[in-house]
Parts: structure tokens; sequence; C-alpha cells
């Protein structure tokens, strides 16, 4: 009788064991997966894209106030910006991000005359925009090496490479690349 209590009391410690043992491990299992999916998320944010939301109008009417946006990273990390290009970079002077369109490439003469940008004595094409371009008082500019001339779409409106609050943007202050819409859905696509 002896035996059979033993061996009762052995099986059901095994099973016991066997248990906390399976639920040790189920714990792993989760603890692993969720760490991977903040490893993932960190890499993909920190290297591929991040969102943002416009929160300006200098870019009107390409972008509207409250449209939420996609921003690849990874364009600038593997080719440098081209004009055209709607980036989002970093203003150190008022410690935020702003969006605006590349203008004026490295080593590129700019001139705003008679409301129109000039780049190495050739007119804009295309202008992407409506309306005449001001000059804030200054109307020549030399992009310097590694650095960006930008402009919004609405420069009436816009706090741009103008001005003497944002200047030339280093390649280093851009975070990315505008080239998604993903609200309003009505104009999900990409962005030009």
């Amino acid at each position: 009788m002896e035996d059979i209590n033993n061996n009762l009391e052995n099986n059901e410690q095994e099973n016991q064991d066997k248990s906390k043992n399976a639920a040790r491990e189920e714990i792993i299992s989760w603890v692993k997966w969720i760490l991977s999916a903040f490893i993932i998320t960190f890499i993909l944010r920190t290297f591929v894209f991040q969102m943002a939301i416009v929160n300006q109008i200098s870019m009107q009417p390409t972008l509207i106030e409250g449209q939420m946006l996609v921003i690849s990273k990874i364009n600038y990390i593997v080719g440098s910006p081209d004009r055209g290009d709607i980036i989002v970079f970093k203003d150190e002077s008022q410690n935020k991000l702003l969006i605006k369109r590349i203008i004026g490439l490295p080593g590129e003469e700019l001139e705003i005359s008679n409301g129109r940008v000039i780049i190495d004595n050739q007119a804009l094409e295309p202008d992407y925009t409506a309306v005449e371009t001001g000059s804030y008082g200054q109307n020549k500019w030399m992009v310097p090496p590694g650095s960006y001339f930008v402009m919004g779409d609405n420069r009436p409106h816009s706090r741009d490479s103008r001005a003497d609050t944002v200047g030339f943007v280093e390649k280093k202050s851009v975070v990315g690349r505008a080239v998604f819409r993903i609200w309003p859905l009505k104009l999900f696509g990409t962005i030009k």
C-alpha cells in the first residue's frame, strides 16, 4: 500500500512540475514575443518610417492641415534628397518639425525675381505654387554643400529658407520624405 501511495505522490509531484514548467515556458514565450515586437517597432520607427500630422498651412493646397502622412526615413539613408521632394526636418530655432518642399540643391544659386524662383539662371519648372513668390527682403542665395533650400507651396504663408529663422536645411536635419497620405481616406495615396 505504501508503494502505491508513494507512486501517487510521485505522479502528482511530476504533474505539478510539468504544469509549472509549461506555465513558465508559456510566460517566457510571451515575453520573447513582446520584446521582439518592441525591437521591430523601434527599428522600423528609427530607420524606416514614422507618422506625421500636418499642423500648418504652409504647404496648401498640396497638404492640408490635419492630414496624416507616412514619412519614409530610408529614402535618404540610401539616397539624397532631390528637388521637389516634400521633406520633414528639424527646425532647431523653434525645436519642432517642419514640412516643406526642396527647391534648391547644394551648390545652386537661387534668385527670386518678378515673383518667380530662378535657379542657376533658369526659371523653376514646375514652380509648385499657384501664387507669386516673395523674397522676404533678400533675393539671392547660394546653397552651401550638404544643405538644401526649402519652401512651402503656400509661399505667402510659409516660414522657410527665405527667413533667417529657418535658413538652409542641412541634410543631417532631414527626418525623411513625405511619401504617403493615409488620412483623410478620400485622399489616401502617394504625395506629389
